[in-house]
């Protein structure tokens, strides 16, 4: 009896033994499968380089950078900003010698296309955003700038009848933005509205303060203006305060481009002057991080995404506003 007892008690053991050690070795192998795995991912860093947050646009392409990072449950990522084309194309260089997987790059200006081509030639995926360098990029994400021009020629033509006087802001710092939508407006006034005048005016950037100073010498050299083709949101809140100050009664309309909240309540109280905008979201700037995200794992992806703009209006700004946006 205890002999037989002796033995049923070895062997269960040693069948509890072996089984145990069977799991022990299920477990090590599924263990390793995923940090291979995680490795693999990790072992690449994506590199957003935008300009500083000091403009409201600006803001909100910092924001939804950050977001789309973790949406994209990224560990290794840098979002480096700078405030003028050198501390860029620095930049650019450091990240070059930190070997990156992947770079998304805005550009300060055109003149950060010598950092770009070095990006090309260390054959590191480089997705640009929202304003265009003169190098062979993998992938390009914008806005349509001549489609803000045009669709706004449209409006404000209509809206005047095709006849008048329109002021044109030009904001030559911001390179390639500023050029598109200038001259997709100039196009389609030229083709459609031949009998409206156009006189320029130009400010130093995208800011309400800027926008404000070039309104204001622009109202003092033309006593009659009948509207205004701004390219900026905010440009077009210190355009507003320009109209007000001078206590100008002739402007009947005046066009913007981004998306910013602050224009948005301006379009949504209405007023004797017609307000709209042309969409310009910062947040366009998740579609290229997506991208350079794919490319940096080896993935093709599409050489240039253009998002076409929509008009708002006083008809439909209530579906724009966002109480959260921090632009």
């Amino acid at each position: 009896m205890k002999k037989g007892l002796l033995v049923k008690i070895l062997g269960i053991t040693a069948l509890a033994a072996t089984m145990i050690g069977l799991a022990g070795c299920s477990s090590s192998s599924s263990e390793k499968k995923s940090s291979d795995s995680s490795t693999t991912t990790s072992s690449k860093t994506l590199a957003v380089v935008i300009p500083s947050s000091d403009h409201g646009w600006e803001a909100g392409v910092n924001y939804y950078a950050q977001q789309e990072v973790k949406k994209l449950g990224l560990k290794k990522y840098k979002i480096v900003t700078s405030s003028s084309v050198n501390e860029q194309a620095s930049q650019i260089d450091d990240m070059i010698s930190q070997k990156v997987g992947a770079i998304v790059l805005q550009p300060q200006t055109d003149e950060v296309s010598v950092a770009a081509k070095k990006i090309v030639n260390a054959k590191i995926p480089l997705v640009v955003f929202d304003r265009k360098v003169d190098a062979k990029y993998t992938g390009y994400v914008a806005g349509s700038n001549p489609q803000i021009g045009q669709l706004s020629a449209k409006k404000i033509g209509d809206e005047l009848n095709g006849k008048g006087t329109v002021a044109v802001l030009n904001v030559p710092s911001s390179g390639s933005v500023s050029a598109e939508r200038t001259a997709g407006f100039k196009k389609v006034m030229k083709a459609s509205y031949p009998d409206i005048k156009l006189v320029n005016m130009t400010a130093d950037d995208f800011t309400q303060e800027k926008g404000l100073k070039a309104a204001t010498d622009m109202l003092q050299s033309n006593k009659q203006v009948d509207g205004i083709f701004s390219i900026d949101d905010e440009s077009s809140i210190g355009i507003l305060q320009a109209v007000n100050d001078a206590k100008r009664t002739d402007i009947k309309i005046i066009s913007g481009a981004g998306g910013d909240q602050a224009y948005f309540k301006q379009i949504k109280a209405g007023g004797d002057i017609t307000k709209f905008t042309a969409t310009y979201s910062p947040a366009m700037i998740g579609d290229a991080i997506k991208l350079a995200n794919q490319a940096m794992n080896g993935k093709d992806i599409k050489k240039d995404t253009i998002i076409a703009p929509t008009i708002v209006t006083k008809d439909n700004v209530s579906k724009f506003l966002d109480a959260k946006s921090p632009y």
